[in-house]
């Protein structure tokens, strides 16, 4: 007891960073320990090596720097467990960022057992709560950011992360001391503006916080036992506790706030001056210089092109195979345009937001290098309304949680996160990391009630010069080049897109599909649930807004007035039941998934089975459904109208729910107006306990002629855009009769055969898939296809991308791996959201197997050893059950197969294809389990699209001997798997 009490009078801190040689949960894998104390003027770095007891690859020794003779004669864990445990338990605070498994042994392994361990703090979670901005997913990103840990030699990596820790611990601390002032003139004697709203959450009730929290607030209080890296502004000022009154607060947050401040567009010339081939050699080449890259000639013809679509007029098409260099060969004729006709903009669209990352923080940046001929090329992103916050919304919450004391303190520490995110990242939400979500779950639903999507009515805008979308549309109207997606393209206000004259949509295969989903008109019953019953309800122990109204009324409102205004709100509230009942009726349809409303459902009636359609009973519920939204909308108004006090706040956000209403009642409308239609898909999609209706248009000519109008230089370019030799299915895509201004095709430079990069083959003896097969055929398929899955990765120890086009074969395979890997010390990753971690994680783990859907066939990059082997699991035929396909089918009748089936098939095979190869040391295997691509002629198509011939194998030998004796000694992997010494065993 004495010595717990000496601790807690004496705070002492230390880092500690582990490295082990796989995912296990088992003694095998540790490695390295390493324990760096901060002590002031007592800095003492200790490390053990460990024998992990367990054969590891080319990764490990990479990143560790120890070979596996160093291992094998270090001492085991046993026999350093106690002298490790017993240096921990001198500190009462340790700091660690691990990966998943290495936080495993932190916790269950290295403290197990310990008397008095040290209260732990991962500093993974708090820098996602603190320091949003950096959006840290593995101790790569913090080595990356920190100029301490740059400055270690790389032979020592245990000493380069564990400076990385501490630079990050420094950062977390300045937010806490300094970072937000508490005024501009930083007011002497106030604490930080970050501390006092920290106080006004952790008042809230019962103060909860973390392990990780109560760390970092002890460090910050004795920051004075760190030892400091030359960081001489972190010494405290001396503060006292001040009370703060709730609106002085409220007050100076809002003062903290950026302004928006109009910007100046520099109007262009009428008449272009055209950038010469010679030009964009002379640019180009310098960048190869630059950056001591050999010249790719087929990269620069590809820019000569883009110069030529971007400053002539029509719609242009140029396809640049893998290894070309697509991105810089457009930007570099991007930036020739700009920078010989200033005013002039150029916008970039992609489909994915990796691309977007590449080339925002990627491409350009090496672009602008000092010295070079564009380093004044201001670019700017531009993202939709949704992935914003509203200021206005914002202080509302906080005026709710704290000032009316409704919230909890996870609610508080959930607002506390996005204040920060505005003063981090100008209010951007696009990516909250899971571990703040884990956390922290009431993140989610304040961040759907301050959504400025959602919530943002310019009229009723309590500080409309604080908006951070407004605040980021002006970046957009000052810069020279403007990166978006393909969805917001579509949706560009006429203020930025009269500025814009040259567009290039990259990815362009996928953009047909987004610009119909960027067109398309949606209702969801959930979304209304959240946005506009449950706060004007109230639900669990939170208070409706209707039900504060009344309140209001009754106290400060004459009575006759008071009685309608009562009379309105109980009228709504049964408005209300009347929207919910006719939810509850379209979700009791017999429909699963997604599907056209008019698409028969089979069922089983009296024994028999039938088909039946439902379209006139989704009409007529939603027809229900739309009156008793009109009639809310209109009952509030006359409330509004009743109360004529639009000053007070209350009453004022009676305006907003009108709004949202009457929102909601249009965009019904214009989905039920005029089904059924040729040139519309009306869509209903059931997913758990709620629904949605959309209507999306089936052809695209129009928008297409307009978009030519928008942008007169228009140019498509992706690596996939022909099929068959020509671009006639991206033509049918778009709905174009004519050819476009010109086409041209750069075909990778990768000689696949010839340089014998790819071996692509089949198992046929796997049985063929069959939609209607019988019961135990189907089993009998997915057990063969899942033990050659599992021979095929445990034959490569990981190094494998496995792609799906159906959720539940993606499950079905990752629960009957999830049990086999880990014995093979491969670490299994699987497709989640957007997976930006898994896709880092599989990219830093050599030993790992990937499992991915849609987004995985194309946009995602995995060079070098990481990726040796792509398996498609199922061919890609597009899903006859699909709303768009099935539209297809019924309009295009025979037609369909030609235009739009094969095509589609053969086109998305050949992106899979595309993932193994990006570089030119780039080899592997392409595997397709699905044996109907060499038995079933009418899948005969599909090798058509593919540069290598497909090996059919007839037996499960074979397979075996061609893994062992070919493929393995060609990617050089043979030694490493005899000394694994495993076994193609998946019991």
């Amino acid at each position: 007891m004495k010595e717990i009490l000496m601790k807690a009078a004496s705070p002492s801190f230390a880092l500690v960073h582990l490295f082990a040689t796989g995912s296990y949960g088992s003694k095998h894998g540790l490695l390295q320990v390493g324990v760096l104390s901060l002590q002031k003027g007592n800095a003492v770095l200790k490390e053990w090596f460990v024998n992990p007891e367990v054969e590891f690859g080319r990764s490990v020794q990479k990143q560790s720097k120890i070979s596996k003779e160093q291992a094998k004669s270090a001492p085991l864990w046993q026999d350093v467990k106690a002298e490790v445990q017993e240096h921990l338990s001198s500190f009462t605070h340790v700091f660690f960022f691990q990966e998943r498994h290495e936080q495993t042994w932190l916790k269950h392994y290295i403290l197990a057992g310990m008397p008095t361990p040290p209260v732990l703090a991962d500093l993974a979670v708090l820098s996602s709560f603190f320091l949003p901005h950096l959006n840290l997913m593995e101790l790569a990103d913090v080595v990356a950011l920190s100029s301490a840990a740059q400055k270690k030699p790389a032979s020592q990596p245990m000493h380069v992360a564990l400076a990385a820790l501490h630079t990050q611990l420094f950062k977390l601390l300045e937010v806490l001391l300094h970072k937000i002032p508490s005024t501009p003139e930083d007011e002497l004697g106030a604490p930080p503006l970050f501390l006092q709203l920290l106080r006004q959450v952790l008042d809230l009730g019962t103060v909860y916080m973390g392990s990780a929290w109560r760390t970092l607030q002890a460090a910050a209080e004795h920051i004075e036992t760190l030892e400091p890296l030359d960081l001489h502004w972190l010494t405290p000022p001396l503060t006292s506790a001040v009370p703060v009154a709730p609106y002085h607060l409220r007050k100076l947050l809002s003062s903290w706030l950026p302004t928006v401040t109009d910007t100046t567009a520099v109007k262009p010339r009428v008449d272009i001056a055209q950038p010469s081939d010679q030009l964009i050699h002379d640019a180009l080449h310098a960048w190869y210089k630059q950056h001591s890259l050999p010249e790719r000639y087929a990269q620069m013809q590809y820019a000569q092109f883009c110069n030529k679509a971007l400053t002539d007029k029509g719609t242009f098409v140029a396809e640049a195979g893998t290894g070309t260099g697509k991105t810089m060969g457009y930007l570099m004729a991007a930036a020739e345009l700009l920078r010989l006709n200033p005013g002039r903009k150029v916008v970039v669209a992609t489909a994915t937001k990796n691309l977007q990352e590449q080339v925002m923080q990627g491409e350009i940046p090496r672009l602008r290098f000092k010295g070079g001929l564009h380093t004044h090329l201001r670019p700017a992103i531009v993202k939709g309304k949704n992935n914003y916050l509203c200021i206005s919304a914002l202080l509302d919450l906080y005026d709710e949680l704290v000032v009316q004391e409704k919230g909890t303190i996870r609610e508080g520490l959930s607002w506390l996160y996005l204040v920060l995110r505005v003063h981090h990242t100008q209010g951007e939400v696009e990516e909250i990391p899971q571990n703040i979500r884990a956390l922290l779950p009431d993140t989610y639903r304040l961040l759907m009630e301050a959504n400025a999507q959602e919530v943002c009515v310019p009229k009723l805008c309590l500080e409309p010069a604080k908006c951070t979308y407004a605040r980021h549309m002006e970046l957009a109207y000052a810069a020279d080049i403007i990166v978006t997606n393909h969805h917001k393209l579509l949706q560009l206000p006429p203020k930025l897109t009269e500025l814009i004259k040259h567009c290039i949509i990259d990815e362009a295969d996928q953009f047909p599909d987004f610009a119909r989903s960027a067109l398309s008109m949606n209702f969801s019953l959930g979304v209304v649930e959240a946005r506009l019953l449950r706060p004007m309800l109230g639900k669990d122990y939170r208070k409706g807004f209707l039900d504060i109204v009344a309140e209001r009324v009754v106290n400060h409102v004459e009575s006759e007035t008071a009685q309608l205004v009562l009379t309105e709100i109980d009228s709504i509230h049964r408005d209300c039941d009347t929207i919910r009942a006719s939810g509850e009726l379209i979700q009791a349809l017999p429909i699963q998934g997604e599907q056209r409303w008019q698409e028969e459902v089979a069922l089983e009636e009296n024994g028999r089975w039938v088909k039946r359609e439902f379209s006139a009973a989704i009409e007529q519920a939603l027809q229900e459904l739309l009156t008793a939204i009109q009639f809310v909308a209109g009952k509030i108004d006359r409330i509004l109208r009743l109360l004529k006090q639009p000053e007070d706040k209350t009453f004022s956000r009676l305006e907003t729910y009108k709004e949202k209403a009457a929102e909601f009642a249009d965009s019904l409308q214009k989905i039920t107006s005029d089904f059924p239609a040729r040139k519309w898909i009306h869509v209903l999609e059931k997913s758990g306990q709620n629904w949605s209706v959309s209507k999306m248009p089936y052809y695209l000519q129009d928008e297409m002629e307009k978009l030519q109008n928008v942008y007169p230089s228009l140019l498509f370019t992706s690596a996939t855009l022909y099929v068959g030799g020509n671009t006639q299915y991206f033509r049918n895509q778009l709905g174009r009769q004519e050819p476009f201004a010109q086409e041209v095709r750069y075909l990778s430079p990768f000689n696949y055969e010839q340089q014998e990069k790819v071996h692509a083959v089949v198992p046929a003896f796997i049985p063929c898939y069959e939609h209607k097969m019988a019961q135990d055929q189907k089993q009998a398929w997915l057990q063969t296809s899942m033990e050659t899955l599992f021979k095929c990765i445990v034959a490569l120890n990981g190094r494998t991308l496995v792609l799906f086009t159906s959720r539940r074969d993606m499950e079905d395979a990752y629960r009957w791996l999830h049990s086999r890997l880990p014995a093979y010390d491969i670490e299994l990753l699987k497709q989640e959201g957007t997976s930006l971690w898994e896709i880092r994680r599989f990219r830093q783990e050599e030993h790992s197997v990937l499992l991915g859907l849609d987004r995985m066939w194309s946009g995602v990059d995995f060079p070098g050893v990481t990726l040796s082997q792509v398996i498609v699991f199922r061919l890609p035929n597009p899903s006859l059950g699909n709303p768009l396909v099935a539209h297809r089918r019924e309009v295009e009748g025979g037609l369909f197969w030609s235009k739009f089936y094969y095509p589609a098939s053969q086109h998305k095979l050949r992106q899979g294809f595309g993932r193994l190869v990006r570089r030119e040391k780039d080899k592997g295997a392409f595997v397709i389990l699905d044996s109907r691509v060499h038995h079933t002629a009418r899948m005969q198509h599909l090798k058509d699209e593919l540069p290598v011939d497909i090996t059919p194998f007839h037996a499960g030998e074979e397979m075996e001997h061609w893994l062992l004796k070919t493929l393995l000694p060609k990617l050089e992997l043979a030694s490493e798997r005899e000394r694994r010494g495993v076994s193609f065993s998946p019991s």
